[in-house]
């Protein structure tokens, strides 16, 4: 998991350091992705039918879950996809800031969703230096009008 220092360490990037991470036509708010074992099948999670709670809360709970392409059951790890969150949200940063107010009129938009979906991740993790830099690079592309 982030802890605060590590969080200012890669925000703090410089321009071009991080990862590019394209931004996917497909982002819903709130939602982690989960991939069937048995066909591949990958979507958000809430597509796989919901079929019980699995696991103790001492042990991590998770949820067994029916793939909607082959019926599978699968199991969906909470703890797992935070992780799959945390790589995610790493890539998004670096790639946020690599755009900068004077980029062309797609990479605005890329970056607009880029923060938009930083935002909806961070309502889950409550990061406030995420939060700051969302604020910081919104002013700086609505200042570029």
């Amino acid at each position: 998991m982030f802890s605060g220092p590590r969080w200012g360490a890669w925000i703090a990037r410089p321009t071009g350091e991080g990862a590019r991470h394209p931004v996917t036509k497909r982002m819903r708010l709130g939602e982690m992705d989960m991939t069937c074992h048995k066909c591949g099948y990958k979507d958000s999670y809430t597509a796989f039918a919901y079929l019980c709670k699995n696991g103790c809360p001492a042990c991590g709970e998770s949820d067994l879950r029916r793939c909607p392409k082959c019926g599978a059951q699968c199991v969906f790890s909470r703890a797992e996809a935070l992780e799959g969150e945390e790589r995610e949200m790493e890539g998004l940063v670096g790639r946020l800031m690599e755009i900068h107010a004077g980029s062309t009129p797609e990479e605005i938009l890329e970056a607009k969703r880029i923060m938009a979906r930083l935002s909806d991740m961070n309502n889950r993790w409550n990061l406030s230096r995420l939060r700051e830099l969302l604020i910081l690079k919104q002013k700086e592309f609505t200042s570029q009008r």
